[in-house]
């Protein structure tokens, strides 16, 4: 992903500086795209969210062992014949790793690639499933809650788009990121209009000049920046840096973990 599909931009902070609103609009998005690509980057690519459509697929379908598009998705019962999984407290060895359930033919949850931030669209045999009867738990856990199941298997030889899904077929659409802070849209906001003043000369610009003067005893040495700290986001404008390193530097806590105790379920998404 060379991107993210969604961060808006705000000018709430560049309000009376006319060097960017005054643009045409295809121009103005040129900086808004250089500045949401350097705030995406600098926050380690987490921010922003992009459509993705997984077809899920359980690993011992044997039969249905070609791949047609869309990106592929695992069901439990992946891996090893043998599995161990913590079932009422013990553990046990069993032949496919469907948790407490311990049933390979009802399968209540799965695991998608997160952070989910809402589920588009669930196809199955080219048929939308209503919206009510699934959740999503702890940001990437998709639960069916209408007493129905997944699908176990998932026929990838054939199309599984809505009206020409084939039986055996299906597929989930979600928005797949993290939403954008209001403080990254108005870092963007900001540091747009900055690309803008620098590439018309404007004089307010604050970005740091890449030629900076030295001058010891008299003698005055031009060097180049190397552009070290612009790397982790360093601009050198207070309200750009001081959002960047908010979402970047977090507090380190110490964690301790029982395989005993089970994770704690959190709803994050439900219509």
């Amino acid at each position: 992903m060379s991107g993210p599909c969604e961060w808006n931009v705000s000018y709430a902070a560049a309000q009376g500086c006319n060097a960017i609103t005054d643009l045409p609009a295809d121009e103005r998005l040129v900086f808004e795209m250089m500045a949401v690509h350097y705030l995406w980057r600098w926050t380690g690519t987490k921010f922003g969210t992009c459509p993705v459509t997984v077809r899920p697929q359980r690993a011992d379908c044997a039969s249905y062992n070609s791949f047609s598009g869309g990106v592929p998705a695992f069901l439990p019962g992946e891996g090893a014949p043998w599995t161990p999984a913590l079932v009422n407290g013990q553990w046990y060895n069993i032949g496919c790793a469907c948790g407490d359930l311990c049933s390979c033919d009802h399968v209540e949850q799965i695991t998608l690639p997160g952070p989910i931030d809402s589920i588009e669209e669930i196809v199955i045999d080219g048929m939308v499933l209503a919206a009510h009867t699934y959740r999503v738990d702890n940001g990437n856990l998709l639960v069916r809650i209408d007493g129905e199941s997944w699908p176990t298997c998932n026929d990838l030889s054939q199309d599984s788009a809505v009206g020409t899904g084939g039986t055996g077929t299906w597929q989930v659409t979600y928005k797949q990121g993290l939403q954008v802070p209001i403080g990254g849209q108005v870092a963007a906001g900001i540091l747009a209009t900055e690309f803008a003043k620098a590439a018309t000369g404007d004089k307010d610009c604050a970005l740091p000049k890449r030629v900076q003067s030295v001058s010891r005893q008299g003698i005055t040495v031009a060097m180049l920046d190397t552009f070290d700290d612009i790397q982790v986001g360093h601009t050198g404008i207070w309200l750009v840096d001081s959002w960047v390193a908010s979402v970047t530097k977090a507090p380190h806590h110490s964690r301790v973990y029982s395989p005993d105790v089970k994770e704690s379920r959190r709803t994050t998404w439900q219509t």
